[in-house]
């Protein structure tokens, strides 16, 4: 399958988590749906960006937000914000998602969240990372500049192939605890990413990275 990791392409919504979020111009220039869990409607109100649904517990949330937005009340404690989000936009059509939020901060959520990630289509976005997941008995290429710097996590492992970077990986064992393919550059333009077994967390930077890393090409 070929990617466009680029520009954000092909995604019917944003979903936001309670982290760190993107400037107000992201959600202008992406004309997207955006839903809320709980309380990341907080901190994207004080953007000036508007959620069309705020969902979860809603125990994090300013009760005043609630008078003037959508909302859905999960009070279930058996999943988490993220998890009711997601299953909304399931069963109202609109996945892949661009995720947002995902890191900011407590450690354990942040872990939580990649956890779950880990089993979705969508995309991480968490300037200037951008991510997604490759699944077993998939090949996947995508076309970045030369020089950009990739992360490529076997969560909780992979075997993985590739073509296009710096430190070529071929059948490669990675693993979370243990060995992974970070801060890697490609080479070419276009990348191909083979997944033989398990699954990776593939992180992108948005631009290509002028650090000791490309110092001796």
């Amino acid at each position: 399958m070929m990617l466009d990791v680029i520009n954000f392409k092909s995604y019917r919504s944003i979903l936001c988590l309670n982290g760190d979020l993107p400037d107000p111009s992201f959600f202008h220039k992406r004309k997207l749906p955006v839903i809320a869990a709980d309380g990341a409607a907080n901190v994207l109100c004080n953007l000036g960006v508007f959620p069309d649904l705020i969902t979860g517990d809603l125990d994090s949330i300013q009760p005043a937000l609630l008078e003037n937005h959508s909302f859905l009340h999960l009070p279930d404690q058996g999943s988490t914000d993220y998890q009711k989000a997601m299953h909304y936009l399931q069963t109202h059509d609109l996945l892949p998602a661009i995720v947002v939020g995902i890191n900011g901060g407590y450690l354990d959520h942040i872990l939580n969240n990649i956890n779950i990630f880990m089993d979705t289509n969508c995309l991480l976005y968490s300037p200037p990372l951008k991510g997604f997941v490759v699944n077993e008995k998939l090949r996947a290429n995508f076309i970045l500049p030369v020089q950009t710097k990739i992360s490529l996590i076997g969560i909780p492992e992979v075997v993985l192939s590739s073509e296009g970077l710096k430190w070529e990986l071929k059948h490669s064992h990675l693993s979370f605890p243990g060995k992974n393919s970070c801060f890697n550059r490609t080479q070419t333009a276009e990348i191909s990413l083979e997944v033989h077994q398990g699954a990776a967390l593939v992180l992108i930077y948005e631009d290509a990275i002028e650090d000791a890393g490309v110092s001796s090409l």
